[in-house]
């Protein structure tokens, strides 16, 4: 672990970086790395948990093999997301920002991505799925609980890009 941070600039300014090299490595930020990062930096363990528990593109888990990503903007909020967030972690079995008790299954915390007209909304492995009733929640958590792999997505449904061609970019599911 500490040679991943070797050639890093032992100051405070360095925390993200360091941070984003650790999950960059091991897909998540244990709290074991925390102290060795700040013992490198030259911080308190709590100067470093702060900002990594702070962040939401920060995982203290492992990443799950099946994500259900909540959609905490305003519009999602104001036509009822906090009860599909509630709905999700009585289905699936976890709290927000954790996996279930397996680690097959995450329910994290995601940003606004501009695609309210489909609010409340979540992302199921990357693919946005609303707007959601509070029946159609129940539907899709008890069939990402269940493994099913293919999750019934509306007609249209987005896909969030992950390729270092079209980073951040949106596309119509119907349209790969």
């Amino acid at each position: 672990m500490t040679a991943l941070l070797e050639g890093l600039p032992r100051n405070q300014g360095q925390l993200l970086p360091a941070l984003h090299r650790v999950q960059h490595e091991l897909g998540w930020v244990p709290r074991e790395s925390m102290t060795v990062v700040a013992k490198h930096l030259r911080l308190t363990e709590a100067q470093v948990y702060g900002p990594a528990t702070y962040y939401a593109e920060f995982r203290l888990s492992p990443p799950p093999k099946r994500l259900v990503t909540w959609c905490s903007g305003p519009s999602c909020r104001v036509l009822g997301g906090d009860r599909v967030l509630n709905i999700l972690e009585a289905e699936l079995g976890c709290r927000l920002g954790r996996n279930d008790s397996s680690g097959e299954v995450g329910l994290w915390l995601g940003q606004c991505n501009g695609t309210c007209e489909r609010a409340p909304q979540v992302w199921v492995d990357g693919r946005v799925v609303g707007p959601l009733s509070l029946a159609d929640t129940v539907r899709l958590a008890r069939g990402v609980a269940a493994g099913e792999t293919v999750v019934d997505v509306p007609e249209g449904a987005l896909q969030i890009e992950s390729t270092a061609t079209q980073v951040g970019a949106y596309r119509h599911g119907g349209d790969s």
